[in-house]
């Protein structure tokens, strides 16, 4: 039979053992990187934070509306005639939040040409400054208050589940936004 003093002390170090463990189990756990945080965007948010006005560049759309942009490359082939022809797609599929984004095109100096000859959507020219920022990236989503926010990798491989993914990020986006 253990004694009535041994027992009090056995239940204190229960309980705190009992409450302790949880968190140096959490502690050991971070500290030693066994945890990969879950995300659930499917783009790269854009970090630092960059703006059009901060490279001298207007932004016709900027306090109207959202912007789901495509940055045409220096040759513009098949693939990029179908990436064009996707953003199209994109935007009919955003359903009733497609009165809030207006889908454009990025051009640069180094930007083909022949792209916008056959595109029905709107064009902005952006400084090479600017086009350096997004340079490695295929679709880029910008605010109503003239910041890209995510950006899009380019890929070759499944062009479709590209456009899914963009459009959850934005209908997110959307969905949470209080602007535009």
């Amino acid at each position: 039979m253990i004694h009535p003093i041994y027992r009090g002390r056995i239940i204190l170090v229960g309980l705190v053992v009992l409450f302790a463990l949880p968190a140096i189990a959490a502690k050991v756990i971070l500290s030693q990187h066994w945890y990969q945080s879950g995300v659930t965007n499917k783009g790269e948010l854009i970090e630092p934070t960059l703006y059009f006005s901060s490279f001298g560049d207007e932004n016709p759309y900027q306090s109207q509306s959202w912007q789901l942009a495509y940055v045409v490359p220096a040759e513009c082939d098949a693939l990029c005639e179908q990436r064009i022809h996707l953003l199209a797609q994109s935007h009919l599929a955003l359903g009733k939040y497609q009165q809030r984004v207006t889908p454009v095109l990025l051009i640069s100096e180094a930007s083909d040409q022949t792209a916008l000859q056959q595109s029905q959507f709107s064009t902005l020219n952006i400084s090479s400054q600017l086009a350096d920022k997004v340079k490695g990236f295929e679709y880029v989503i910008v605010d109503p208050l003239g910041q890209l926010v995510m950006g899009y990798q380019l890929s070759s491989d499944d062009l479709v589940e590209q456009s899914k993914g963009l459009l959850a990020d934005l209908r997110k986006l959307l969905k949470l936004s209080r602007v535009g």
